[in-house]
C-alpha cells in the first residue's frame, strides 16, 4: 500500500477574488511611485523655475524649427504695456529670427526701451517735489508734458505710432537741446514701425499722413517728407486738397 504525505490544497472563491484585489493593490501602487518619481525629476529640470515667456525663449532657442515659426511663437509674448519686455523679445528675435529681419527686430527693440526710458522718466518726474519747481527749466517742463501725451500701448495701430512720432519731433524741436538727437531717433523709430506694421500699403489714414509729414517738418528733413507724399498720393490717391495742405506743412 502506497504511502503519500502529499496534501492537495484548494482555494475558496472568496480567497481567489482577494488574491486578485491584491495583486491588483501592488500593481497601482507600483504605478504610483513610478509617477511620483518621474513628477519629481520633472520638477527639478532647467526650464521648471522660469516664467513662461523664459520657456518660450528657451524652447525656441532649442527647437530646429524654421527661423519664421521662431519669429511667430516669441513675438507671441509682446504685451501693449510692457515695453522692457518687448525689447527683450525683439532683441531675441534679432538674434534667433531669421536673417533678413534681423535689423528691423533690433530697431524695434531700441525703440521700445527708449520708450521705456520715457515712461520711467515721466513717472519719476510726478513725484519732484512741487517746491522745487522754481528750479526746473521750461524746456523740461514741456517735454515731461509732451511725452504724457505719447501713447505707449498703440502696437497694432500705426496711426497711433505716427502720432507719437510728431509728439517725439515736438519735443526735438522745442525740449532740452543736450535730449534733441535721442528723441529725433525716437520718432524716427516710431515712423518705421508705422510703416513696418502695415500689411498693405495702401492702409492709411489721413491722420497718419499729416503726424508723418509733420514729424518730419519738425525733424527738418523735409526731403523725406516730400518723397513720403510722393508714395501715398500714388497708393492712395487722398484727394488734391488734401495734399495741397500736406504740401503747405512741408513748405512753411
Amino acid at each position: 500500500m502506497k504511502n503519500t504525505n502529499e496534501k492537495l490544497y484548494t482555494y475558496s472563491r472568496r480567497q481567489r477574488i482577494l488574491a486578485w484585489i491584491a495583486l491588483i493593490g501592488i500593481f497601482i501602487c507600483g504605478m504610483m511611485a513610478g509617477a511620483f518619481i518621474w513628477q519629481t525629476k520633472s520638477v527639478h529640470t532647467p526650464d521648471s523655475g522660469a516664467s513662461n515667456a523664459e520657456k518660450i525663449i528657451r524652447f525656441a532657442e532649442r527647437n530646429t524649427m524654421p527661423c519664421i515659426d521662431k519669429e511667430t511663437e516669441l513675438q507671441k509674448m509682446l504685451t501693449e504695456g510692457d515695453h522692457l519686455q518687448n525689447a527683450r523679445v525683439y532683441e531675441k528675435l534679432s538674434q534667433i529670427g531669421c536673417e533678413m529681419n534681423r535689423k528691423k527686430f533690433e530697431n524695434f527693440a531700441k525703440s521700445e526701451r527708449e520708450l521705456d526710458d520715457a515712461m520711467r522718466y515721466v513717472r519719476y518726474s510726478d513725484y519732484v517735489d512741487t517746491a522745487n519747481n522754481e528750479n526746473v527749466r521750461p524746456c523740461e517742463t514741456i517735454e515731461k508734458t509732451l511725452l504724457s501725451m505719447a501713447n505707449p500701448n498703440c502696437w497694432e495701430n500705426s496711426t497711433c505710432h505716427s502720432e507719437n512720432a510728431a509728439i517725439y519731433s515736438k519735443i526735438t524741436e522745442d525740449g532740452c537741446p543736450e535730449n534733441a538727437e535721442k528723441y529725433k531717433q525716437m520718432a524716427l523709430n516710431e515712423l518705421q514701425i508705422a510703416d513696418g506694421i502695415k500689411v498693405r500699403d495702401d492702409n492709411v489714414s489721413h491722420d497718419e499722413m499729416r503726424y508723418t509729414v509733420d514729424a518730419y517738418k519738425k525733424l527738418q528733413m523735409q526731403n523725406e517728407a516730400k518723397k513720403y507724399l510722393n508714395k501715398v498720393e500714388k497708393m492712395v490717391n487722398p484727394g488734391i486738397d488734401f495734399i495741397l495742405e500736406l504740401q503747405r506743412i512741408i513748405e512753411e
